[in-house]
């Protein structure tokens, strides 16, 4: 048996953002309804060289492949694949070298979906936390379901800020950086903080979507935060053991049976409530798989 191996530049061409967004919609949804299979994720870390990895595997019922996805990120460049496999035999089907654009790009689609679902129509200023490569995609991404007038930009590295903003704004979107505490409707979170951010960053955010908190040891979102709000979560039960929504529990903010799951949302719409709406996102390993089946099928075809 020769495995095919398909490498970054194939996948960027046969993965696009209409087949991202379609896979990860249907994942989310199939996952709030029961009908995948999840174990739990595991994490490596390698403190020394600023490195950490995660391993994740999924399958949603009815498709065509499951997945095992290892994605690793050293000294801020990511990296990883996904090994696609037949359901139906256990015959390993393709691996996609994707150098971690899938996790990235699934991650994106995942937030651009619910932030999307959850802010009120109309809005178009957003401030994203973070200058990394997710702060970016977020915006992006958010940008594909919404217009977006002005996006504020905070990181710890005002350099850092500056060179994101000036990618976005080479993408025609107004980006500006501004104080921590500026303040935007929409706030998205996108940082590998361990300890939260200040609770005036979210001062007048009707939205607030956090991707950061993806492992143990993790903390974005204030615990406070979380008191009287309409709370989703992508996995109830990672979220519970390594998201924001787990740190809010144990500080006694919330109960641990008050979450809402994303792709109910995704699926019915947002439920009728005035105050603030938190998604909590710690990634999946039945969208991982969903990803990777659509593009493997999409480079098989052509």
């Amino acid at each position: 048996m020769t495995l095919p191996v398909f490498g970054a530049a194939e996948i960027t061409e046969a993965a696009s953002p209409e087949l991202i967004f379609r896979a990860v919609r249907e994942a989310l949804i199939a996952h709030a309804e029961g009908r995948t299979s999840v174990p739990p994720p595991m994490v490596l870390e390698f403190p020394a060289q600023q490195g950490d990895c995660h391993v994740k595997a999924g399958h949603v019922d009815g498709s065509p492949h499951f997945a095992v996805k290892i994605a690793s990120t050293f000294a801020s460049v990511n990296n990883g694949l996904m090994l696609v496999v037949d359901a139906t035999t256990g015959v390993p089907a393709g691996v996609l070298a994707d150098e971690g654009l899938l996790t990235a790009w699934r991650t994106a689609a995942a937030g651009a979906l619910i932030t999307h679902a959850m802010s009120p129509t109309g809005i178009d200023e957003v401030a994203v936390l973070g200058t990394g490569e997710q702060a970016r995609l977020q915006v992006e991404w958010l940008r594909k379901l919404r217009p977006l007038n002005r996006v504020r930009v905070w990181g710890r590295r005002p350099e850092a800020a500056d060179n994101l903003c000036r990618a976005l704004q080479a993408r025609g979107i107004d980006a500006r950086p501004d104080a921590l505490d500026a303040g935007a409707p929409i706030v998205i979170t996108t940082t590998a903080a361990r300890s939260p951010l200040p609770v005036e960053a979210f001062r007048t955010a009707l939205q607030v979507t956090g991707v950061g908190t993806d492992m143990p040891g993790k903390h974005e979102l204030p615990e406070q935060l979380f008191a009287g709000a309409l709370v989703a979560t992508d996995d109830h039960a990672q979220c519970l053991d390594h998201g924001d929504f787990g740190n809010a529990v144990r500080a006694g903010v919330v109960a641990a049976d008050t979450d809402i799951a994303v792709g109910t949302v995704l699926r019915d719409g947002r439920p009728a409530y005035d105050g603030l709406s938190i998604a909590d996102l710690t990634g999946i390993g039945a969208v991982d798989a969903a990803v990777g089946s659509a593009v493997l099928r999409a480079l098989t075809k052509s």
